[in-house]
């Protein structure tokens, strides 16, 4: 993986891009988000857990794909401070 900083999972469980199936992703490659918003959701044991922000950013990559099962610490985004 490329260089840079990257929003890991902070528990074993399902990565989700999207509030549902049908929604548009929280969030996409050129975006800026602010500290604190959420860029994905994580499900484990059927409770939804929210992915934010750790710093006002630029959306980089988001690197699994949706529904995808993901490991603790393992990439989910990378960004960049800005």
């Amino acid at each position: 993986e490329p260089a840079g900083l990257y929003i890991t999972a902070p528990l074993v469980g399902t990565f989700y891009a999207a509030s549902s199936p049908d929604a548009a992703p929280f969030v996409q490659p050129g975006d800026h988000v602010k500290k604190g918003q959420t860029v994905c959701l994580m499900e484990a044991m059927k409770m939804m857990n929210e992915v934010q922000a750790p710093c006002d950013c630029v959306i980089e990559a988001v690197l699994p794909q949706d529904g995808a099962l993901v490991s603790f610490g393992e990439p989910l985004i990378r960004y960049r401070e800005g």
